[in-house]
């Protein structure tokens, strides 16, 4: 072994021991907490790390971030998405000056995290990555305010069921502030707890990986949950975050990360206009006469619209899914 070599295996050694006191001291801190449901939430990411659920995230970004776009969505087809559009309109955008000088918890960049992980999960249940039809029932399909509005109930409810995005809604959460010194430190740590497990679900990569990609990779995370614990607040009728938001914050992550995203599919009535968008075939199903009850399978392609509706025995072709 060369001295280099050396010096790499001292340094990584050396990292596994400061991780490992970091994160027996966050643990410790965890059970000193009393946070309902702060158990649930420490053991789920755990889970998702030891089952290398957590992995196949991370090189979910990295090779989203990695790969050449073809077709990318202009600002006017995104205003379409009316979370994006309300963002827009009444957060502050984002950045570094937002952060220092208004004090925002909540911008309207950060809205866009909802549908980036929402991504992530869908290149995971795919295998591969994203295509623009994928992105746009991404966008389009109305899973972004099941989330928003169901948070960990998201996969539970109907559209029909939850409130219109509002002005008003997206006011409030331009004036929102932590509950408390507590609420935030919570926060705090569990954004380190799960920084910690990325490093060694990554097996403690070198200095410019965690300063690279995956610190970037963790910056989006932890906007995407902040947002979430914002929604909490505000659904709750609330301009503080609490501890119990946070701890819905991670809920509707964890949840999210063992959901098979791809049924969520784009709703017609929101992207017409989106150029090159297709309708979906309907299902092939059946033609079948309610007189003789001959029948005729469609084939792939084939629609009941490009056939008579009459049989040669007289009577009427009906279609039907299945029989």
């Amino acid at each position: 072994m060369g001295i280099l070599d050396k010096l790499d295996k001292a340094a990584s050694e050396k990292e596994r021991t400061r991780a490992q006191k970091y994160m027996d001291d966050l643990l410790l801190f965890f059970e000193g907490s009393g946070v309902a449901g702060l158990d649930e939430i420490v053991k789920g990411v755990q889970e998702i790390a030891d089952s290398g659920l957590y992995k196949k995230l991370l090189f979910a970004y990295k090779s989203e971030s990695e790969r050449k776009v073809d077709r990318v969505f202009e600002l006017d087809e995104l205003k379409q998405v009316s979370v994006l559009r309300l963002a827009r309109e009444n957060l502050h955008f984002g950045g570094f000056l937002t952060t220092i000088f208004a004090h925002s918890l909540v911008t309207s960049k950060q809205f866009i995290m909802i549908h980036i992980m929402i991504k992530y999960v869908y290149v995971i249940f795919s295998g591969r990555t994203s295509t623009w039809d994928d992105n746009l029932d991404i966008l389009f399909s109305g899973l972004d305010e099941k989330i928003i509005f169901a948070l960990d109930d998201f996969d539970k409810v109907e559209l029909n069921d939850l409130p219109e995005p509002t002005p008003e809604y997206f006011q409030k959460l331009k004036k929102l502030k932590w509950q408390n010194k507590d609420a935030k430190n919570l926060y705090d740590n569990l954004r380190e707890f799960t920084r910690e497990i990325k490093i060694s679900v990554l097996n403690y990569p070198d200095l410019d990986q965690v300063m690279g990609w995956i610190s970037t990779y963790w910056v989006m995370e932890d906007l995407y949950i902040q947002t979430l614990a914002g929604c909490s607040a505000v659904n709750d009728d609330r301009l503080e975050i609490m501890a119990e938001d946070v701890i819905k914050a991670y809920k509707t992550f964890l949840k999210l990360l063992k959901t098979d995203v791809r049924k969520y599919k784009a709703i017609p009535e929101r992207v017409q206009g989106i150029d090159g968008y297709k309708e979906p075939l309907k299902k092939q199903g059946f033609l079948v006469c309610d007189k003789c009850n001959s029948r005729y399978k469609l084939e792939s392609g084939e629609s009941a619209d490009d056939f008579e509706d009459t049989c040669e025995c007289g009577g009427h072709l009906v279609y039907k899914d299945s029989i």
